[in-house]
C-alpha cells in the first residue's frame, strides 16, 4: 500500500510539472507568435513605399556570366533549373564567351535561342603580359571592364555553379532603390577564408580591407563605379590599371571584396551594406584571428550600425562551396527546400513533408561554408522575405514553382 501512494505521489508531481511546462511554452509561443505577426504587419506597411522604386532599379540589372564551353553542363544543369524556378519572367542576362574559342563560337548559335535567351558576348584575348596565364584570373580581370559588355546601370555578376534557392523579388537584391552588398568579417580560418586576399585588396586600394565581398550572389554594382574603381587605381600608382592588376593578382586577391571596398569608401550611400560576422561561437567575436589586411576589431564597433549587422537572407548559394557539394541529392535538397518556402508547401506539399513550414532554411544564411544562422534574428527576416514573396505572388511566378515540383527530383550533373 506504501509503495502504492508514493507511486502515486510521484505521478501527480510529474503531470503537474508536465502542465506548468506545457503552459510556459504555450505562452512563450503565443507571445513569439504575436511578436513576429507584429513585427511582420510593421514591416510589410513600411516596406510598401519603397516597392515600386526597387521594381524600378530590379529592371535596370543586367546579369553577367563569364564562361567558356568547357562549363556548358554546370550552366545547363547548376544554374538555369535555379534561375527558371525561382527567377521567373524576363531575366536581362549577358554571357561573355572566349573570343579565340571555336567551341564558344559554336555556343552562339544555341545559347540566345533556348531560356534564358541571353545576349552573348566575347571577350578577346589578353596579352600575356597583362596576368599570369590562369583562367580564372582573366575572368577577373575582365570584370573590372562590364561597360562595354552591359546595356543596363548595373551589373550583377554570377557564376554558372550559382544556385539560386528562394523566389528572386526586388526586394531581396535591392533596398530603398540600393543594391544590397552582404560581406563577411571576423575570424578567419585556412583556406577558405584566405588572409592573403586582404592584402590582395590592400595592394589594389591601398586601403584595410573592411569585408570578404566574394560572400553572396548576384554581386551588384552600378557600372560606372566600376569605370570610376579603375581611374581611381590608375591615379593612385601613377601605373594602368591592367599593370596594377598584374602586381595584386600574384597572390589571391577579391575582385568583389575591390569593389565592395571602393564604394563603401566612396559611394557608401549608394548601396545597402550588411556585415555577416564569420564566427564559429554564437556571434562572439573579439578580434581574434582577423586577417592581417583587414581594419581593426574596433572599426566594427564604431562604424558599423546595428541595423548593418541584421542577417540579410541571401537569393543564392555558391554550391562549389557548399557541403557534400559533389553529390547531385545536395543540389536537387537545396533546391527543393526553396520551392517548399517559396509556396511548394500548398502547391506540392508531398515534396515538402521532410520540411517544417515554420523552421529556418538555412540556405539563406549559408555561403562558401560561412554560416549566419547563429543568429536568433534569422528566422524573423526569413519570415520578412516570405511575406513580400507571398504578396508578390503571380501566375507567371506559380507556374515556375510547379515546374520545379515537376523537375526537381530528376536534377544531376557532372561533378
Amino acid at each position: 500500500m506504501y509503495i502504492l501512494k508514493k507511486t502515486f505521489r510521484k505521478c501527480f508531481c510529474t503531470m503537474l510539472l508536465c502542465f506548468f511546462s506545457l503552459c510556459a511554452w504555450y505562452l512563450s509561443t503565443y507571445h513569439t507568435y504575436n511578436y513576429v505577426s507584429v513585427k511582420l504587419l510593421n514591416y510589410k506597411s513600411n516596406h510598401s513605399k519603397h516597392n515600386k522604386i526597387n521594381q524600378v532599379v530590379f529592371e535596370e540589372l543586367e546579369l553577367y556570366l563569364r564562361m567558356s564551353s568547357r562549363f556548358l553542363d554546370k550552366y545547363d544543369n547548376i544554374l538555369l533549373p535555379s534561375l527558371r524556378y525561382f527567377w521567373p519572367g524576363n531575366v536581362s542576362i549577358v554571357v561573355v564567351l572566349d573570343e579565340e574559342s571555336a567551341k564558344d563560337k559554336e555556343l552562339e548559335k544555341t545559347l540566345p535561342l533556348r531560356y534564358p535567351y541571353p545576349r552573348v558576348e566575347y571577350q578577346s584575348p589578353i596579352h600575356p603580359s597583362i596576368y599570369h596565364q590562369r583562367g580564372h584570373e582573366r575572368m577577373q580581370r575582365d570584370f573590372f571592364y562590364p561597360e562595354d559588355k552591359i546595356k543596363k546601370k548595373y551589373v550583377g555578376f554570377i557564376d554558372t555553379d550559382t544556385v539560386f534557392v528562394t523566389r528572386v523579388i526586388p526586394e531581396l537584391l535591392f533596398e530603398e532603390g540600393k543594391p544590397v552588398i552582404i560581406g563577411n568579417y571576423g575570424k578567419y580560418d585556412t583556406p577558405l577564408f584566405r588572409k592573403e586576399e586582404s592584402l590582395g585588396t590592400g595592394k589594389m586600394l591601398q586601403l584595410k580591407e573592411i569585408m570578404r565581398g566574394m560572400s553572396y550572389f548576384p554581386v551588384i554594382m552600378k557600372v560606372s563605379h566600376i569605370v570610376e574603381l579603375r581611374k581611381y587605381v590608375e591615379k593612385l600608382h601613377k601605373k594602368t590599371f591592367d599593370e596594377v592588376f598584374k602586381i595584386s593578382s600574384k597572390g589571391p586577391f577579391s575582385q568583389f571584396s575591390i569593389m565592395c571596398q571602393y564604394v563603401w569608401t566612396f559611394h557608401r550611400d549608394e548601396y545597402k551594406f550588411y556585415f555577416h560576422l564569420r564566427s564559429y561561437n554564437n556571434g562572439i567575436w573579439h578580434g581574434e584571428d582577423n586577417p592581417p589586411g583587414r581594419v581593426p576589431y574596433q572599426f566594427y564597433q564604431t562604424n558599423v550600425t546595428e541595423e548593418q549587422r541584421m542577417p540579410k537572407p541571401r537569393s543564392s548559394i555558391h554550391l562549389r562551396y557548399h557541403d557534400n557539394w559533389k553529390n547531385p541529392d545536395t543540389l536537387r535538397n537545396v533546391i527543393k527546400t526553396g520551392i517548399c518556402f517559396s509556396g511548394g508547401f500548398d502547391l506540392c506539399p508531398n515534396k515538402c513533408k521532410h520540411l517544417n513550414r515554420s523552421g529556418l532554411q538555412r540556405e539563406l544564411y549559408y555561403f562558401e561554408y560561412n554560416d549566419w544562422s547563429w543568429d536568433k534574428r534569422c528566422l524573423l527576416e526569413q519570415r520578412k522575405h516570405y511575406a513580400l514573396v507571398a504578396e508578390q505572388s503571380n501566375d507567371v511566378a506559380l507556374q515556375a514553382l510547379k515546374t520545379g515540383c515537376d523537375e526537381v527530383d530528376r536534377l544531376s550533373f557532372k561533378p
